[in-house]
C-alpha cells in the first residue's frame, strides 16, 4: 500500500518522499486505464531509507512535509506487530509534532476496537496485531490532543483489502466512508492509497483529528451481527460522495460521532 501511496502523488506530480526499510522503491502494477502511461520523475521523487523503530530517522524523514502517510506494518523484512504496528505509529506521530508536519494519515483497519468481531479474532492471531493496531490509534489521538498546535492526525480503518483486481482504482463515487467502527466491507490497495493521499493534502476541517472506515458501498456489511440493523436505520452514517472532498467533509471529529456499544 505505501509504494501506491507513492505512486498516487507522482501521478498527480506532487512531490514526494519514500520512506523505506530498505532505502528502495519499485513501481507496483495497477488496473487502471493508465497503467504504465507515465515515467516516474526523478525530481519529485526522493527515496530514503528509514527504521520506523529510530525516532532520531523519522524526525529527519518527515521534516518539511506538508503531509505524512504511515502504510507499514509488521513484515518480516523488519518488526513485529508491537514495534510497527503500535510504538512505530505512535513514534512517527510524535515526530511529526515536532517537525510541525500538518497531516499525520495512519493506515490501521476496520474493526481494532472489537475483539469479538470474526474479523479481529482472525487477523489478531498474527502478532496480537489487532490489539497492536488499536494501542498505536490511541497513542496517536493521545499525543495529539496534548499538542496546542495545528497538526493533526487521520486514522483511516480500510476494511478488507482486494487484490484480484491488480489494485485498480475505482474513484471516490465506488466509496464508502463510516464512524464508529461498526461496518465493514472490501476496498483495493489502489483506491486506499488515493484517499490517503487525498486525506493528506486535503485542508477540510473535518478531517483533523478523526478516524474513519473505508470499503466498497457494494460490500458494506457490518463488523459484528448485532450491528445489522445499522446498514438501514442510519444510526451510523453512511457517507457517499461525488468526490473526495465530499466524502471528507461530511465526517465528524473523534468523540463527535455515534460510536455503537
Amino acid at each position: 500500500t505505501g509504494a501506491l501511496c507513492v505512486t498516487s502523488c507522482l501521478r498527480r506530480g506532487i512531490k514526494v518522499r519514500a520512506l523505506t526499510r530498505s532505502g528502495s522503491w519499485s513501481q507496483p502494477a495497477t488496473g487502471g486505464k493508465d497503467e504504465g502511461t507515465f515515467t516516474v520523475d526523478s525530481d519529485i521523487l526522493s527515496i530514503q531509507q528509514c527504521d520506523a523503530r529510530d525516532p532520531a530517522a523519522l524526525e529527519a524523514g518527515v521534516a518539511g512535509c506538508r503531509g505524512v502517510i504511515y502504510a507499514a506494518s509488521a513484515s518480516k523484512q523488519g518488526g513485529n506487530a508491537k514495534a510497527i504496528d503500535n510504538e512505530a505509529v505512535v513514534a512517527t506521530g510524535n515526530a511529526c509534532i515536532v517537525k510541525g508536519v500538518g497531516r499525520y494519515v495512519v493506515i490501521s483497519s476496520t474493526a481494532t476496537t472489537r475483539p469479538k468481531s470474526l474479523g479481529y479474532l482472525f487477523t489478531n492471531v498474527y502478532q496480537n496485531i489487532m490489539a497492536e493496531k488499536r494501542l498505536g490509534e490511541l497513542g496517536v489521538v493521545s499525543s495529539y490532543n496534548k499538542d496546542a498546535s495545528q497538526t493533526s492526525y487521520s486514522i483511516i480503518r480500510p476494511g478488507g483489502l482486494e487484490e484480484p483486481k491488480l489494485n485498480a482504482v475505482l474513484g471516490p463515487k465506488s466509496l464508502e466512508l463510516s464512524q464508529g467502527d461498526a461496518l465493514a466491507g472490501i476496498i483495493s490497495r489502489a483506491d486506499l492509497a488515493d484517499v490517503a493521499v487525498e486525506a493528506a493534502l486535503s485542508q477540510s476541517p473535518a478531517l483533523q483529528n478523526t478516524s474513519f472506515e473505508l470499503y466498497y458501498t457494494d460490500s458494506a456489511q457490518p463488523c459484528e451481527g448485532r450491528f445489522k440493523s445499522l446498514l438501514q436505520n442510519r444510526e451510523v452514517t453512511r457517507i457517499h460522495g461525488e468526490s473526495y472532498a465530499d466524502l471528507f467533509n461530511q465526517l465528524k471529529h473523534d468523540g463527535e460521532y455515534y460510536v455503537p456499544v
